[in-house]
């Protein structure tokens, strides 16, 4: 029978201690490392008057909605900045910037793609969240680089204004069966050259903020009635906005996403856009 020591007991109860204090340490870091890490995915939902809106339809249908988002944070249940951390997936997404494309080349989109992508992935730091930031457009430094060098999604040379030596933010567009409006949104006023960009008078990038927004729950819809709600669709005249600042007709949209178009025009700028909007 072997002899049990006090030593040998008092050895026992320090590797016992040990494996406690290890365990707490793994449990604890593997919280702080999961609680850095939850991901997140924003999915996104094109709309008019609050219903879907597609490329085949009867009255309004859509013609191109695609677009960048970047500087994207939640915020948490304190109300908090937690910054999403975009995942490069190779083709609609790298480090902070992604290509939303609602549109699928068919019908009355057959300027655009078949490929489709109404969702934008990352990882936070919370799973508690209250509100929803994020800007539709292109960082500046990755707005005014080289395109022909540029990484997914920035090198989908349909979504670069060459002439203005950056990209498109936003393509969206609609048409009726005599009728039709589109806009194409990005910088312009910017001095230099592609990769010498010193600067641009309009930036033209729109701030978003989505109050009482969970991704977990939550869709983020882009309502083109409120895009387009002050555009003639009845005039049988297929017009057009390219940011430029003789357009007048880039008024009433530029409204709409909370933009000032032209010191000049009577369309007032709001404090804030209305075209994305929390969908449930």
């Amino acid at each position: 029978m072997r002899k049990t020591t006090t030593s040998s007991i008092v050895g026992s109860g320090r590797w016992a201690k040990r494996q406690a204090s290890c365990f707490l340490v793994f449990t604890l870091c593997f919280a702080a490392c999961s609680s850095r890490h939850v991901p997140v995915n924003l999915e996104f939902v094109a709309t008019w008057d609050g219903q879907p809106l597609q490329c085949s339809e009867s009255g309004v249908r859509l013609t191109d909605l695609r677009f960048f988002i970047s500087s994207v944070t939640l915020l948490d249940s304190d109300g908090n900045e937690r910054a999403l951390e975009l995942l490069a997936d190779g083709r609609w997404q790298q480090a902070g910037v992604a290509l939303v494309d609602l549109e699928n080349g068919a019908a009355d989109c057959v300027n655009g793609s078949l490929a489709m992508n109404s969702r934008v992935s990352g990882i936070t730091g919370t799973d508690e969240f209250s509100g929803l930031r994020f800007v539709v457009g292109v960082p500046f430094d990755l707005n005014h680089a080289n395109p022909l060098t540029a990484l997914p999604p920035l090198d989908d040379a349909a979504m670069h204004w060459h002439w203005r030596s950056g990209y498109k933010f936003l393509r969206a567009g609609v048409a009726t069966d005599g009728d039709g409006f589109w806009l194409h949104l990005g910088s312009t006023g910017c001095a230099g050259t592609v990769q010498n960009i010193s600067g641009c008078s309009r930036p033209n990038r729109v701030l978003v903020e989505l109050a009482d927004f969970s991704p977990t729950t939550d869709q983020i819809e882009v309502d083109l009635s409120a895009l387009f709600r002050d555009v003639d669709l009845d005039d049988g005249v297929r017009s057009d906005c390219s940011s430029g600042p003789a357009e007048v007709s880039c008024a009433e949209p530029f409204s709409a996403l909370g933009l000032e178009f032209d010191e000049k025009t009577t369309v007032a700028r709001p404090p804030s856009q209305s075209v994305f909007r929390v969908w449930r």
